[in-house]
């Protein structure tokens, strides 16, 4: 680990920016060792290992919340387009006969609607599947509450999984400098 942040020190910028933004790096990414017991490659390849399947079993469970609530909004749409036509089929029904047809005319594109979200409200129910606007939203609001907590937690994780695959690249390319130089004692 010592080679490893000397190396990092070798290659550090030369402006006095980019030395407070590496010295910042640096101490986050040894807050991280330390705060984790990390002092040996295999450690640090394990943490990494890790990490990246937390981040990406974090990635598969937004997604799934997502596919849901894509359903969800769907069925919250149909359900307001179905309460939002309603009255005007109410009307349809009441008006008579003879100015029935003046009536579907001009009205045409609202009954339209109204029949669309019938059907597929129909089509729920044929699945056996409860109508439940308020459920719904309910579902809807705490999958987007854990959805944008999760978000946060990918973003934290993506700062950290970013400095140590730095520090992980770094430890590779010093690892492989270090054996010809190995060899070449060997050989003597």
């Amino acid at each position: 680990m010592d080679f490893l942040f000397q190396a990092r020190q070798d290659t550090a910028p030369t402006s006095r920016y980019g030395k407070v933004k590496a010295l910042k790096a640096d101490a986050n990414l040894f807050n991280f060792l330390m705060e984790n017991g990390i002092s040996s490659m295999e450690q640090l390849y394990e943490k990494v290992s890790a990490m990246n399947s937390g981040y990406y079993d974090l990635r598969g469970k937004i997604v799934k919340a997502e596919r849901r609530l894509s359903v969800l909004n769907e069925r919250l749409e149909m359900w307001a387009q179905y309460q939002k036509y309603k009255p005007v089929r109410q009307k349809l029904d009441k008006v008579a006969p003879a100015k029935r047809e003046q009536f579907k005319q001009r009205h045409s594109a609202d009954l339209a609607l109204f029949d669309a979200a019938v059907r597929y409200l129909d089509t729920l129910k044929a699945s056996d599947e409860a109508i439940t606007p308020k459920a719904w939203r309910a579902e809807a609001q705490r999958l987007t509450a854990e959805k944008d907590a999760d978000y946060l937690k990918m973003r934290d994780m993506r700062e950290d999984i970013k400095a140590v695959e730095t520090l992980k690249k770094t430890a590779e390319r010093l690892a492989s400098e270090g054996q010809p130089q190995r060899r070449e004692e060997q050989e003597r």
